[in-house]
């Protein structure tokens, strides 16, 4: 992972090999990121992509095999109690050019991963939700 500091954020370059969700959060984490949006494209091996079953409370999951584009990767930080959360989404493609798309639990760099961080001007806490179980940012 590589980054630079740009105006208003960071332009982070995830490698070969890196893990988007774990790397990204680290650097967060190494930054003091407690709120902020993060965008990006590029290619994923192996990514879990989660949908958001309501009435069962519960992502379901699902691991797509291979190699994808990225289309997009859409986000935000918050902190739970002192942890600081990346909440991601994200569209892949494969070979055949179908999309898939879902929350991001995690996904493997397989050429690049380009992506902005634009941090907010203070930390945005996260907290439990009785209406669906998530962890829901608290105003």
């Amino acid at each position: 992972m590589q980054f630079a500091k740009i105006q208003n954020g960071f332009l982070v370059r995830c490698d070969i090999g890196d893990e988007v969700v774990s790397v990204l959060t680290r650097f967060a984490y190494e930054k003091d990121i407690g709120s902020g949006t993060v965008t990006g494209i590029g290619a994923l091996k192996n990514p879990v992509l989660g949908y958001f079953d309501l009435p069962r409370k519960e992502y379901l999951r699902k691991e797509f095999e291979g190699n994808f584009e990225l289309l997009s990767l859409a986000g935000n930080f918050a902190v739970i109690d002192s942890d600081i959360i990346l909440h991601c989404h994200a569209a892949i493609s494969d070979a055949d050019f179908r999309v898939f798309g879902g929350h991001l639990f995690r996904g493997e760099i397989a050429v690049t991963g380009e992506f902005y961080i634009y941090p907010g001007e203070i930390a945005i806490r996260r907290g439990p939700d009785d209406n669906t179980g998530l962890n829901l940012i608290k105003l």
